[in-house]
């Protein structure tokens, strides 16, 4: 069960450090309880700052074991496609960005492979776009993250 938990709780924390917030062991822990116990299901919304034109990165997505190898591959599905541009999904190695307070901070100095999500905007299109995806998670947990880009 120690392992479980320990797992769960690095599967809510696999946004990479430059969308992290500071929360406290006890925040994370309560964070990951929620998400076993009533929730079943995490939901999120994040905004994403993009260059028109160009395709960027906007996640990264990695399933890890304490010991820095990979536990299973994230199956990411893309559920409501942009109306203004693509969006890719593509097996990568990448950096992780757990939080110091997780066992799996040491991670972050090695690539691990992983699923990263790009963005590209239509041509010179500059506006605002929508998209989310679900991440299914190694032994079932689920992620459904919804993006508002901003493209510059």
């Amino acid at each position: 069960m120690k392992n479980l938990l320990l797992t769960v709780l690095a599967f809510g924390l696999l946004l990479p450090s430059a969308f992290a917030q500071d929360k406290s062991p006890e925040q994370l822990r309560e964070e990951s309880n929620r998400i076993i116990t009533s929730e079943g299901l995490r939901k999120e919304n994040v905004t994403r700052f993009v260059a028109s034109s160009k395709n960027q990165p906007i996640a990264f997505f990695t399933a890890l074991n304490p010991d820095c190898t990979a536990s299973g591959d994230p199956d990411v599905r893309i559920t409501k496609q942009p109306e203004h541009g693509t969006v890719t999904t593509a097996a990568a190695t990448n950096f992780p960005g757990y939080p110091k307070a997780n066992l799996r901070a040491r991670c972050n100095e090695h690539k691990v492979r992983g699923q990263q999500v790009s963005y590209k905007s239509a041509e010179k299109y500059v506006g605002n776009d929508v998209l989310e995806l679900l991440v299914l998670f190694p032994l079932g947990f689920p992620w459904e993250i919804h993006y508002d880009i901003s493209v510059r």
